[in-house]
């Protein structure tokens, strides 16, 4: 008896087994990312994160006492998500043109193992006139700090152009990683999001690229079509 009553508690959902504290608010938090992607940041609610995660809804108020903790943690976790992802990139020495690729492809393959992440960005970027903007205005100037790091070291080095300033330069890095993150996110083709990427990446690279004497032609940074 002992032994059927083991079984049928590993067999539970993992939602209905009590876990502790630090997985359970990781599960919650997983499952509002999941319901903030499908509704946007405005409309989600806590009982739509308890349905979701299979728990009742005190329990999710447990963790996330108000709505306005609920939403500071989905927007802390994107935020966490997308400036590690941007720190481990921006980390190689690499020759400046080619880091962008690299951070460009990366944001790419991020969408395939994390939509949620790159639907509530989308969504909080565009939310000017909400109270969630002054904090999406501070996430940005992160990553822009990030991003304009490698530019000017490739501005130095040679490989950016100095025709425009490498903050600006980063913002329309952030503008080529909204275009990716629609189309994959659009459910188009594997094939036509593949050939969209490499022009949005040939066109961000070749706008920075310093340009050679007297040929007019830009040394960008070797790419091949990527299976994104």
């Amino acid at each position: 008896m002992a032994r059927s009553a083991v079984r049928l508690n590993v067999s539970e959902p993992r939602s209905r087994r009590r876990l502790p504290p630090a997985a359970r608010r990781e599960q919650l938090l997983a499952c509002a990312l999941r319901v903030f992607a499908r509704r946007g940041i405005s409309a989600a609610r806590h009982a739509e994160i308890a349905a979701a995660a299979g728990v009742a809804v005190p329990t999710v108020f447990v963790y996330f006492p108000t709505r306005a903790a609920l939403v500071d943690a989905v927007l802390a976790e994107v935020e966490r998500f997308y400036i590690a992802l941007a720190e481990q990139v921006h980390a190689s020495r690499r020759p400046a043109p080619e880091v962008v690729t690299a951070h460009a492809t990366a944001f790419a393959r991020s969408i395939d193992d994390h939509p949620d992440h790159a639907s509530v960005w989308l969504n909080w970027s565009s939310a000017v006139r909400t109270e969630f903007w002054p904090r999406y205005q501070g996430f940005e100037a992160r990553m822009v700090a990030l991003i304009a790091r490698t530019l000017t070291r490739g501005q130095r080095q040679g490989s950016i152009s100095r025709a425009i300033t490498a903050p600006d330069a980063a913002r329309i890095v952030i503008g080529a990683a909204h275009l990716i993150a629609q189309q994959k996110l659009s459910g188009q083709p594997q094939t036509e999001i593949s050939r969209f990427f490499d022009a949005v990446v040939q066109l961000l690279v070749s706008s920075l690229a310093r340009r050679t004497h007297g040929t007019g032609t830009v040394p960008a940074a070797r790419h091949q079509g990527v299976m994104l």
